[in-house]
């Protein structure tokens, strides 16, 4: 008698880490190019340009259909504004700090560790908590971006 073979489960790729790593992918792509385009541009057009470059993915999100509302729309759409308010700022800063010489392999690495801002946030004024190891990946974050910088 022969035996089926036993299936096995396969585990699958989570959403969530597919979605994350083609961030990585398009934006360290992005960071590469910006320091091209900044020999050639000043940082201001280059977020003028990259604002018309988002239009087309707007159009995208918009014909989706996938608008929704949430808990509060009005709160959420001040939230968004202010995102964007913020974002745009700092694709400002993140292209003026290209124009004054920054090498993208320096530049795109620090910026990414903007996250240790959110991090920082999230335990004074979220009251979240952070574990031992996470405590000590903020102070290798930080001696990351000391070491980059020289």
């Amino acid at each position: 008698m022969v035996t089926p073979p036993v299936k096995t489960a396969r585990k699958r790729i989570p959403a969530w880490l597919v979605f994350s790593l083609l961030t990585i992918v398009l934006w360290g792509v992005w960071g590469a190019l910006t320091k091209v385009i900044s020999a050639d541009i000043d940082a201001y057009m280059n977020q003028v340009l990259f604002a018309i470059g988002v239009v087309p993915v707007m159009a995208i999100v918009l014909l989706s259909g996938r608008l929704s509302g949430g808990i509060s729309r009005k709160r959420g759409i001040f939230y968004a504004f202010i995102t964007g308010v913020l974002g745009g700022t700092g694709n400002i800063a993140f292209f003026m700090a290209f124009s004054e010489g920054g090498k993208a392999s320096v530049v795109v690495p620090a910026t990414s560790v903007s996250p240790l801002v959110t991090v920082i946030q999230g335990y004074f004024l979220l009251k979240e908590s952070a574990s031992g190891c996470q405590k000590a990946g903020l102070l290798l974050a930080m001696a990351a971006i000391y070491l980059l910088s020289l």
